[in-house]
């Protein structure tokens, strides 16, 4: 990503707004994004030459609910035309903070469903020969 000091500041601002509005601290943001806080902090100054990695930008947008353009300073419309998902009309309803909660919730069920399939792919059931007692003979 280009390291222009303009984005930089335009980036360190969005970011301290939009965090500011969803009543987070730097702490939660960089806790739901998966980046440390420090790093956050960085972000958050402009006049650090820390910018976020791809990656990094799109789970910032997307926790922040704005487009990655918004948040670089490329446009003044915080959403993209596209919508990310069909339920977005109910998800946008709830808080920052709820639809993370959600999410870990629907992470936690992927991921038990995932287990119990794994138990069940390792029970395995014996063939009609395993079945039959060995009698020696």
């Amino acid at each position: 990503m280009e390291n222009d000091p303009q984005v930089r500041a335009g980036l360190s601002q969005r970011l301290q707004e939009l965090r500011l509005e969803n009543q987070m601290t730097q702490a939660e943001l960089a806790r739901l994004c998966d980046i440390p806080q420090p790093v956050l902090s960085l972000y958050e100054k402009a006049d650090s030459n820390r910018m976020p990695t791809l990656y990094g930008l799109v789970k910032l947008a997307n926790v922040l609910r704005v487009s990655t353009d918004y948040l670089l300073g490329r446009t003044n419309e915080r959403t993209g035309s596209a919508s990310f998902m069909p339920e977005d009309s109910v998800l946008k309803e709830l808080s920052v903070k709820d639809r993370q909660i959600l999410i870990h919730i629907a992470k936690a069920l992927l991921l038990a469903a995932k287990t119990k399939q794994e138990i069940m792919r390792s029970k395995k059931i014996p063939s009609k020969a395993e079945q039959t007692p060995d009698t020696g003979a």
